[in-house]
C-alpha cells in the first residue's frame, strides 16, 4: 500500500504510526477523505496489515465509492479476524454496493451469528435477500425489522399463501403483514433521535440463529450487474445503507493509561454467552461461566445459576449408597436438584473455577462438594474414605458421560507410583484417578494433633483442588 515516507524526525515507529492514524481519523470525519486515505497509507507503511489502520482506510474507500479497494480490504480483514463481526458486515455491504447478492448474504449470515446484538446485520440481509429475488426471506426480515414499507413492498411479490408461510415460520399469524409490523414497531420503544439513514438500520428483536452457509463464493473486483428485479426502494436503501464505523473510534487520541469507549458490538461480545448455540451438556464460555444444557434429565446445583430458560422442572436429589438411593440430600455443602425438561442454565463462577470433564467408560472419584453437575447417563453412587474420625465424601463415576466440577482454583494432578505413598491434606484432596487406596490417618507422633492427612497408596493420579495464597494464614 504504496506511500513509504519515512519516520518524521524526533518520532518513533510508534509514535509516527499513531500521528498518522490519529491524523487520518480526524481528516475522515472531517470527511476529507483522499487526504484521510494518504494518512492511512502512510501508517500501514509502518506498520503493515495493521487491522485498525486496514479497517480506517477501507472506511475511507467505502465512502469514496471505491468499491473495489474497499473489497479488497475487507476481504483482507475477514480473513486476519474472521470472527470479526463488523467486518463481516462491511464486506457484506461492499458486496451489496457492487451488486453481488449472495456473497452478501454469506456475509450477512456469518456476521449475525458471530454477534446477534449487530441488529444492523438483519436489515441489510432484507436488502440482499431482494436483490437476489428472494422476496419471502427479504419479507421476513423487514417484518422482523419494522420495515413495514419495505414489508409490504416484497408482500405484493408473494402469493398469499406464500406470506402466510412466512409469517408463520416467523410465529407472527395475521394476514396484513404491514399492519403487524406497524403495530410491533409501536409497542417497542424507539429512540427519537434516529440518524438520517436509520430507515435502513433494524431495530432491536432480530432473529438471533443463523443457519451454516457455506463459504463466500469469491467476488470480481468489477462483479458484472444483476437483473435488478426488486423495486426500486430497494436500490435506495442499499444506497442509503451505511458500513459500520467501530473502526473509526480507535483513531481519537487517548491519554496515556485511559482506556476510550469500546464499541457496542465489541461491548455486547466480548463476554458473551451462547446457552443456545452448542449441543455438548456441559460447556464453559470465555467469561468462565458454565452453561448446562438440560434434554431429558440430569443433575446439578442452582446456587450461582443466574440466568435459565426453557421448561424445567426441579426435584431435590438424594444419595445413591450401594445402587440404591437414600432419604439424605445429595450434594454435601448444598443441595443439588435432579433437573427435568428441555432448557438451559447459566451459572457463573463467582470466586471459584468450572472445569468439565467426559468419561468414556473411565472411573473418577471426586470430592461430593466439588461437583458441580453431571448427567445421568454416567453410573454414579456415594461414598466416603475410609480412616479416622473425619468423614470426607465422595462421589463415585463410571461408564460414559459429562460432568462439571468447580473448584476454588484450577486442580492440580500428582502421579501416584506403585512404590511410593502420597499423604495429602484433608483440605486440598480433591479426587483420584485409577488404582488409588486412599485412607485418613493421623500425624506421626510429634505432628500436630489436629492435622489429619489422607494415606494414597497403589496407583494411579492423585487430584489436588490448589489453594488460592490469598486463603493461607498469616503466621
Amino acid at each position: 500500500m504504496g506511500d513509504t515516507s519515512a519516520t518524521p524526525v524526533g518520532h518513533s515507529t510508534a509514535d509516527a504510526f499513531d500521528h498518522h492514524l490519529i491524523s487520518g481519523g480526524e481528516l475522515l470525519r472531517r470527511n476529507r477523505l483522499e487526504e484521510a486515505v494518504a494518512e492511512f497509507r502512510k501508517a500501514l507503511a509502518l506498520r503493515p496489515d495493521t487491522n485498525k489502520a486496514l479497517g480506517l482506510l477501507g472506511l475511507a474507500f467505502f465512502r469514496l465509492a471505491d468499491y473495489a479497494q474497499a473489497q479488497e480490504i475487507y476481504e483482507k480483514l475477514v480473513k486476519n479476524q474472521p470472527d470479526d463481526a463488523s467486518y463481516r458486515l462491511n464486506l457484506g455491504l461492499v458486496y451489496l454496493r457492487l451488486g453481488a447478492a449472495e456473497p452478501a448474504i454469506v456475509e450477512l449470515e456469518r456476521c449475525r451469528s458471530l454477534d446477534p446484538g449487530m441488529t444492523k446485520a438483519v436489515g441489510y440481509l432484507g436488502l440482499a435477500h431482494a436483490r437476489a429475488g428472494k422476496y419471502s426471506e427479504a419479507y421476513k426480515a423487514f417484518i422482523q425489522t419494522g420495515q413495514d414499507e419495505l414489508a409490504a413492498e416484497m408482500e405484493a411479490h408473494l402469493t398469499p399463501e406464500q406470506a402466510q408461510l412466512a409469517r408463520a415460520e416467523l410465529g407472527r399469524g395475521g394476514s396484513d403483514s404491514a399492519g403487524v409490523a406497524r403495530k410491533e414497531r409501536a409497542e417497542r420503544v424507539e429512540p427519537d433521535d434516529s440518524p438520517p439513514d436509520s430507515d435502513v438500520s433494524p431495530a432491536n428483536g432480530a432473529e438471533v440463529a443463523a443457519p451454516a452457509v457455506a463459504a463466500a463464493p469469491a467476488v470480481a473486483a468489477t462483479p458484472p450487474p444483476i437483473p435488478d428485479s426488486a423495486p426500486a426502494s430497494i436500490s435506495q436503501a442499499v444506497e442509503a445503507a451505511t458500513p459500520s464505523e467501530a473502526a473509526a473510534t480507535a483513531a481519537k487520541k487517548t491519554a496515556a493509561g485511559h482506556q476510550p469507549p469500546v464499541p457496542l458490538t465489541e461491548f455486547a461480545t466480548a463476554r458473551l454467552v451462547r446457552p443456545d448455540d452448542g449441543d455438548h451438556t456441559f460447556e464453559i464460555s470465555a467469561a468462565g461461566v458454565l452453561i448446562v444444557r438440560v434434554r431429558g434429565r440430569i443433575l446439578s446445583r442452582t446456587e450461582g445459576v443466574i440466568v435459565s430458560g426453557g421448561d424445567l422442572a426441579y426435584e431435590p436429589a438424594t444419595r445413591r449408597v450401594r445402587g440404591k438411593n437414600t432419604e439424605e440430600p445429595l450434594g454435601g455443602t448444598g443441595q443439588m436438584f435432579a433437573i427435568s425438561g428441555e432448557g438451559h442454565l447459566v451459572a457463573s463462577p463467582l470466586s471459584y473455577h468450572f472445569d468439565a470433564i467426559t468419561l468414556d467408560d473411565e472411573v473418577l472419584y471426586l470430592r461430593e462438594d466439588l461437583v458441580f453437575a453431571f448427567e445421568e447417563d454416567l453410573r454414579w453412587e456415594n461414598g466416603h474414605v475410609p480412616g479416622a474420625d473425619v468423614r470426607i465424601s465422595v462421589l463415585q463415576f463410571r461408564g460414559r458421560g459429562s460432568l462439571a466440577l468447580r473448584t476454588r482454583r484450577p486442580c492440580l494432578g500428582v502421579k501416584l507410583s506403585p512404590a511410593r505413598t502420597l499423604y495429602v491434606d484433608t483440605d486440598v484432596l480433591a479426587g483420584w484417578i485409577g488404582r488409588v487406596v486412599p485412607r485418613v490417618v493421623a500425624p506421626a507422633a510429634g505432628g500436630e494433633s489436629s492435622a489429619l492427612f489422607v494415606e494414597c497408596s497403589g496407583e494411579g493420579v492423585v487430584l489436588l483442588e490448589d489453594q488460592d495464597p490469598q486463603d493461607l494464614e498469616e503466621p
